[in-house]
């Protein structure tokens, strides 16, 4: 019987090696809750070697099954923790989801990604989602200027540690925009951090911010979407060519890109005229 047990479990273990053998580009993308500042460090900072947030438990987590990651992002942020993760990000501390998406387009340039793993809003202080909308836009163009697809793990993002109701209606209208883009084809996996991250008073630093605690039932959540969803998510080898448009980019509303037929959707509107197209 011990025998068979073991047999069992080495096959398990040669099949995940197996599974997450190719190198997958993960980039945390986000606010402070991604970097790991908290209203302490507007006092008296730590050391941004020290700033993990829910960075390091994911990525032991991933270690953990041989998932092959590459964090990559342009900042730096705990790089004397330990053990040792990869610190590499693009958590931005302070800025709105309107700010990370003017910027968006040239972070995946300089550090290509095959997955972000977006959590913005927090900073918005509004139940608007346009900003993380634009964000979701700026990752589509991308993806058609560089025929690389990405696939974006997007969070309905945490609660504060006393509930905050706008936060709630966020979260509800960013399921309603995460939907309408899946039933056109974008490549997004919608994660619940407000319900599924199960966080309680007890797992925040301060009023906004999880401590280690609270970080970790974060990676949770990530990690059971990433671990979902295999092996590199898209070989852009494989892609055929995508249509451009004629129309200049700061008209066009929206991108839809299409994984499953390889198509591209253009949504835009000519301001001189309202016409649509």
């Amino acid at each position: 019987m011990n025998k068979i047990v073991k047999v069992i479990l080495l096959s398990i273990a040669v099949w995940s090696l197996g599974l997450y053998a190719e190198e997958v580009k993960i980039m945390p993308l986000g606010d402070s809750i991604t970097y790991g500042n908290n209203y302490e460090d507007n006092i008296d900072p730590r050391p941004t070697g020290v700033r993990e947030a829910y960075r390091s438990h994911l990525y032991y987590k991933l270690q953990d099954i041989s998932y092959n990651a590459n964090f990559v992002g342009s900042q730096i942020a705990g790089d004397r923790v330990s053990p040792p993760f990869d610190p590499d990000n693009e958590g931005h501390a302070g800025w709105s989801s309107y700010r990370l998406a003017d910027h968006v387009y040239g972070y995946l340039l300089t550090n290509p990604a095959d997955i972000v793993l977006l959590h913005a809003g927090t900073n918005d202080h509004v139940d608007s989602v346009h900003g993380v909308e634009n964000i979701l836009n700026e990752i589509d163009y991308f993806e058609v200027q560089n025929r690389q697809l990405v696939t974006v793990v997007l969070a309905l993002i945490i609660d504060r540690r006393e509930h905050d109701k706008t936060i709630s209606s966020f979260n509800s209208n960013l399921r309603k925009l995460a939907n309408e883009r899946i039933r056109k084809g974008d490549a997004i996996i919608l994660v619940d951090m407000e319900h599924d991250a199960k966080l309680t008073s007890k797992d925040y630093a301060d009023h906004t911010h999880p401590n280690s605690n609270g970080y970790n039932k974060m990676a949770n959540v990530w990690f059971k979407a990433l671990a979902d969803l295999g092996g590199k998510p898209a070989d852009s080898e494989t892609l055929r060519d995508y249509p451009y448009t004629v129309v200049e980019k700061n008209y066009i509303k929206s991108i839809y890109v299409n994984v499953d037929n390889n198509s591209v959707t253009f949504s835009a509107e000519v301001p001189s005229t309202g016409i649509q197209f």
